[in-house]
């Protein structure tokens, strides 16, 4: 007998097509997918790791309860991260504003996809702990979406409900002040390239910029 076919390789949007027609194994693999990426990403937005533990496993539940509501022309990420936000954003309104300290930034890069350059962990950590104390959520958020998970500005945009201009501004003044706050030694760490995956580092040195002026972002 041949063995089951297998989701891995199905597209995320075909799978939610499957899930939103009944199938729990379709929806399983979708967890399983972006358990990770939602928590990093949920991670920047509210104060403690057991909150974005508690919000990841909400956005699932409450993804699977309105997947009626979903089109399989939208990319199912960004439907996801999007409707993730909003959870996020209710549970700040009734809380103090997040300050998320040494614990939940080593959180963010001891859950990434294990791909990642292990080495660089403790780097990168410290590289995201100053971002939790100089940035604001969305300014982390849209760094994290654009160098962890190597989205592009109009999915960025689609998820924080900003357009893309803002966008741009966002990741801008967010590397312009970074920059402002890491000593030449974590400056240097922190311009060597971006690759996709959990805790990527961030270009933060005017000098990545031939002009010196403000960056390019694709």
């Amino acid at each position: 007998m041949p063995p089951p076919p297998s989701n891995h390789d199905e597209s995320s949007e075909v799978l939610a097509a499957q899930a939103r027609a009944g199938s729990k194994p379709a929806f399983a693999e979708l967890v399983a997918r972006y358990e990770a990426p939602l928590f990093n990403f949920l991670l920047m937005r509210v104060r403690t790791a057991e909150d974005a533990e508690e919000l990841t496993q909400d956005a699932f539940l409450r993804a699977w309860r309105k997947l009626d509501l979903y089109r399989s022309e939208w990319k199912f990420s960004t439907w996801l991260f999007t409707l993730a936000r909003h959870l996020a954003a209710s549970r700040q309104r009734a809380a103090p504003p997040a300050t998320v300290g040494d614990e939940a930034a080593e959180a963010m890069c001891l859950r990434p996809d294990p791909s990642g350059a292990l080495a660089d962990t403790e780097e990168r950590a410290n590289l995201w702990s100053l971002a939790e104390r100089v940035l604001t959520p969305d300014q982390r958020s849209a760094l994290w979406l654009r160098y962890a998970e190597d989205r592009t500005v109009t999915e960025i945009a689609q998820i924080l409900g900003r357009n893309g201009t803002a966008v741009r501004v966002l990741l801008f003044r967010a590397r312009a002040s970074l920059g402002r706050h890491l000593d030449p030694a974590s400056k240097a760490a922190a311009v060597r390239p971006v690759t996709s995956g959990a805790c990527g580092v961030i270009a933060t040195d005017p000098s990545s910029n031939p002009r010196g002026s403000r960056p390019t972002v694709s």
